[in-house]
């Protein structure tokens, strides 16, 4: 009921809110900025325990697993934390919030590196973390870009669909689904902010898993290649995903003449064995094709090349196959997919309401 009333009082309140032409709500300060750029969110031990009941009924893999070892999972992953772009040299009215998952290894400054050309023509941050009981580093990330005097935000969710708990968190987040992925966070709300869709099957994502394949190929007449995805831990949102998949592979396979393209998605958080079963068919992919005479090609449509591609290599050990590593935000086109993307709804956009994208339920 506390809850409820709360909330109540922050959707009376928040219009009578006005800090800046950007208006966005925050129950916390924000944390000073390191000399790198960076803002780090650490959870306290106990505030996390707190959460640890909705983990356990969000996510039923972990539904026995101890307080301690659920700390030791959250603190492996690392904090939630931002990092923000030098301002662009050329005044700007908009800026783009990017959500990443991240590792907090080389894969979050390859990313961070990579957008620097959009930090160039936007007023830019990047806040990492998959948001599981916090929601303060995004908040703070759009703080620290309204800062620059921008009209509008647009928040750009990295991804490779939308169909996935993550994608949901952070949309819940925003307040753009009812229900919370993993524990109940701080939402945030605003008139001029927009969250997009992922990459999904944009055309870009199709031309950069084009490029991977032909990366390592030699002959792709006598050649099978394999999209491997990250993916979602539901059936139903596997299903999906496989069908945006099956979209970027029939696309590789006409332009690249293979022999074959297969999407097969690995479903790494679900069971254990849910995911062998996976294993095992990716494995007797391999090992059809290799009986076959085929050169085996594995190619990813995950973000970074530092996900799970090492624990691809250790399940296919003993098998003939050539992997390509990159993830999609090391392609140049990645960039170009953010810019056109931006572009296009700001051509769209004449107002400042907040906007709700479609949901994937719809």
């Amino acid at each position: 009921m506390k809850r409820t009333v709360s909330k109540l009082l922050i959707r009376i309140l928040l219009p009578l809110i006005m800090v800046s032409p950007v208006r966005i709500y925050s129950q916390t300060d924000c944390p000073p900025i390191d000399k790198f750029g960076k803002a780090i969110f650490p959870i306290a031990e106990e505030r996390m325990k707190e959460r640890f009941p909705e983990i356990r009924r969000s996510l039923p893999t972990l539904s026995e697993y101890t307080d301690r070892e659920i700390t030791m999972i959250m603190r492996s992953m690392g904090n939630n934390y931002y990092w923000k772009h030098d301002k662009p040299t050329a005044p700007t009215n908009v800026g783009v919030l990017i959500l990443a998952h991240g590792v907090n290894g080389p894969g979050d400054q390859l990313l961070y590196e990579s957008m620097k050309s959009l930090g160039q023509q936007y007023s830019t941050g990047i806040a990492y973390g998959m948001s599981m009981m916090t929601s303060s580093h995004i908040s703070c990330a759009l703080q620290e870009i309204q800062q620059e005097g921008v009209e509008r935000i647009y928040v750009v969710p990295l991804s490779e669909s939308p169909y996935n708990t993550l994608i949901r968190q952070w949309r819940y987040a925003f307040d753009l689904e009812d229900n919370y992925s993993y524990a109940d966070i701080s939402q945030i709300k605003s008139d001029n902010i927009k969250f997009l869709a992922p990459i999904n099957d944009h055309h870009f994502a199709r031309e950069i898993v084009y490029d991977f394949a032909m990366q390592v190929s030699t002959n792709p007449a006598e050649e099978t290649v394999v999209l491997v995805a990250h993916g979602p831990i539901d059936p139903a949102d596997n299903s999906k995903q496989l069908g945006l998949m099956t979209n970027i592979s029939e696309h590789v396979q006409r332009k690249g003449h293979f022999y074959d393209v297969i999407p097969l998605s690995l479903q790494d958080d679900a069971s254990p064995e849910v995911r062998a079963d996976n294993v095992k068919r990716l494995r007797e992919t391999i090992e059809v094709n290799t009986a076959n005479k085929r050169r085996v090609l594995i190619v990813t449509n995950l973000m970074s090349s530092d996900v799970i591609q090492a624990r691809v290599e250790r399940d296919l050990k003993g098998l003939t196959y050539t992997l390509n590593t990159s993830g999609l935000v090391e392609h140049p086109y990645f960039v170009d997919w953010i810019s056109e993307t931006v572009n296009e709804q700001e051509t769209r956009d004449d107002c400042c309401l907040l906007y709700t994208s479609p949901s994937p339920r719809d």
